[in-house]
C-alpha cells in the first residue's frame, strides 16, 4: 500500500483551532492518525512548533 506523503506546516496546525478551517485540518490529522497518509515536516515548520510561534 502505497501512502502519500503530505507536506504540512505550522498553518495546517493551527488549523485545527480554527473554526473556518477545523473540519479540513482535523480531517487531515485523522488521515496520519490512521496511518492513510504520512506527515512530512521541515525543520523550520519543527522550530516554529518547538517556540510556540505561528500556532
Amino acid at each position: 500500500m502505497h501512502r502519500q506523503r503530505i507536506y504540512i506546516d505550522t498553518s495546517v496546525i493551527g488549523g485545527c483551532f480554527d473554526q473556518v478551517f477545523a473540519e479540513w485540518s482535523n480531517n487531515l490529522f485523522e488521515e496520519f492518525y490512521n496511518g492513510r497518509a504520512i506527515a512530512v515536516f521541515s525543520r523550520i515548520t519543527i522550530q516554529e512548533i518547538k517556540n510556540g510561534q505561528h500556532i
